[in-house]
């Protein structure tokens, strides 16, 4: 099976492609340019790999929660991709992909990813490594203050990923300020296809026009009574 997997939803702007197992993948840090970055490097991995679009079966995709800009770069690009292609679809969770990649790099087996959202809130889950590799969620994502953050399940040896965990770390820590924080792990495109893989081995892909964000918050911006209500409390 040949799966594309595109990832904007951060700072990262990430491509990869996985031809019968064999991977091809593209990783950038690029902030705000991934609507110019995005298909260029999609288009080198298939010149690389000697495909035509047609030649795909599915498109994996970071569903966010994330940047609203990057999200919906990402659902666009894999919709018209997609369609092109007649291919189907798969969302992966941000969150859950940085957690895989915190499992690739650092063989950590509970991770709890809290990404800054901006406005003083973090998008936060949590997840723990079945015995197949595959990260699954242990607190479902959700969009709480940095102190709102639920506490982790006892028992086991937690660390944390994401700009959030780093950006409120006293908050979103609170009692467990000597946790481990894994600032290299961003969301990227060879974790997507690791959990895509995983989703599409169990149900079907779906249509290209299913392929839809997950923001988690509807309110993009604050007004000006609001940011100034705020500075007085600071």
């Amino acid at each position: 099976m040949n799966l594309l997997a595109i990832e904007t939803s951060t700072d990262a702007c990430s491509v990869g492609l996985s031809v019968d197992g064999e991977l091809l993948l593209d990783h950038r840090i690029a902030a705000q340019q991934h609507g110019v970055l995005v298909l260029p490097m999609v288009d080198a991995l298939m010149n690389r790999a000697g495909m035509a679009p047609a030649q795909i079966d599915g498109v994996i995709f970071g569903r966010g929660p994330g940047s609203f800009t990057g999200v919906r770069i990402g659902v666009a690009v894999t919709q018209g991709i997609a369609l092109g292609a007649d291919a189907g679809v798969h969302g992966v969770s941000t969150l859950q992909s940085l957690a895989q990649g915190c499992y690739r790099v650092h063989g950590e087996t509970h991770v709890a990813v809290s990404l800054d959202a901006r406005m003083d809130e973090v998008y936060f889950a949590a997840f723990a490594c079945d015995d197949e590799g595959v990260m699954q969620p242990v607190i479902d994502e959700m969009l709480v203050a940095p102190g709102q953050v639920p506490d982790l399940p006892t028992g086991s040896d937690w660390c944390w990923a994401g700009s959030g965990a780093e950006r409120y770390r006293e908050q979103v820590l609170a009692s467990a300020l000597d946790a481990r924080i894994h600032a290299d792990c961003w969301p990227m495109a060879q974790d997507l296809l690791r959990l895509g893989l995983a989703a599409v081995s169990t149900s079907a892909l779906l249509p290209a026009e299913q392929a839809a964000p997950v923001y988690l918050r509807d309110k993009v911006a604050q007004t000006t009574a609001e940011r100034a209500a705020l500075a007085r409390c600071d």
